[in-house]
This record gives C-alpha cells, sequence and structure tokens, in this order.
C-alpha cells in the first residue's frame, strides 16, 4: 500500500479523534502516560506531528532522559492509529503551530488562546512547542478490520529521509 494512503489515514483518524494517549519514559525507565492533542501534516514524505504544549518540568525531564515516545489514537469506530515518534522542543515553530491549529476544523482545530497560559499568543506565556519525527506508524481502519487485515499496514521513513526520527536500536 502506498504511503500515501497510510499518511491519509492518519491524518484523518488524528483529525477525527483529535487527542492522543502520549507515552514517555522516565529517568528510571517507567512508562508515564499523558494525553496531548498533536496536529500532523505530512513533511518530507513523512507524518511529522506538532503539539503546542508547555515546558513543564516533569515532561521536559522525560524527553531529555529518553526523547522517544509512542502516540495512540482510538476513534469510536474502532479504528486506531499508533505513532512512534522521536520529540524534540521547536520553539521557532510556535507561530507556525498556532496557526495549523487555528486553521484546522474541529475538534482538531481550536484557537490556542483559549488556554489561560496561552492567551497573549504564541511567543507570550509558556506556550512551546514539541515535533514528532515518526519512525513508525501503524494503522487498522475499519475497512481493514472488515478485509481481514489486522495491523498489517505499518510505514517507516526512508533510511536517510530527513525526518526519519528512528531509534539508533530496537524494531
Amino acid at each position: 500500500m502506498p504511503s500515501a494512503d497510510i499518511h491519509a489515514d492518519l491524518l484523518r483518524i488524528s483529525a477525527e479523534v483529535a487527542w492522543a494517549t502520549v507515552a514517555t519514559v522516565d529517568g528510571q525507565g517507567r512508562p508515564r502516560t499523558r494525553v496531548l492533542h498533536p496536529i500532523r501534516e505530512v513533511v518530507d514524505g513523512a507524518p511529522v506531528g506538532w503539539v503546542g504544549t508547555s515546558r513543564l518540568p516533569l515532561k521536559a525531564r522525560h524527553l531529555a532522559s529518553n526523547p522517544y515516545v509512542s502516540c495512540a489514537y482510538w476513534s469510536p469506530r474502532q479504528e486506531t492509529a499508533h505513532v512512534e515518534c522521536r520529540a524534540s522542543w521547536a520553539s521557532d515553530a510556535r507561530e507556525r503551530v498556532w496557526q495549523l491549529f487555528l486553521d484546522a476544523d474541529p475538534p482538531l482545530g481550536y484557537d490556542p488562546a483559549s488556554i489561560p497560559q496561552w492567551k497573549e499568543g504564541p511567543l507570550a506565556g509558556a506556550c512551546d512547542v514539541l515535533r514528532l519525527d515518526p519512525w513508525r506508524l501503524m494503522v487498522l481502519t475499519a475497512e481493514d478490520m472488515a478485509s481481514g487485515r489486522r495491523y498489517e499496514r505499518v510505514w517507516r521513513p526512508t533510511p536517510g529521509s530527513p525526518t526519519a526520527g528512528r531509534p539508533p536500536t530496537g524494531p
């Protein structure tokens, strides 16, 4: 299946669901989940995610210790998308990501200024941005389930691609 198809399904599922369960790992190797609101776009052939967030000490420590995160989306139609990523702070993208959220249709799109600590705009307050560069994507749609294809649709970036967030070891 062409990567454009799996990317389109991820973009559709993530736009419909809006919220992802995101797992990080702390400095002692223990997982921790949180719910974040990523917005995704295809950049250089990869479904890059952007999260408007605050650089809270716990999240910053976890990402400094281990920058790899797992994002899971589940829709009421029983469709799922799992995106394994490398997370990095992208403060220079705050205005652009702010605009991506303003331009998107709800429930994915919203006005970031509605968040009290961000009311003064993308360059003020506690607003920051995480960039999520995927090294693996797996999608399961209702059509996949109906046809008996369970978790067969997996995408990985082309080796050496500029957005490849693949960890140095592991699957």
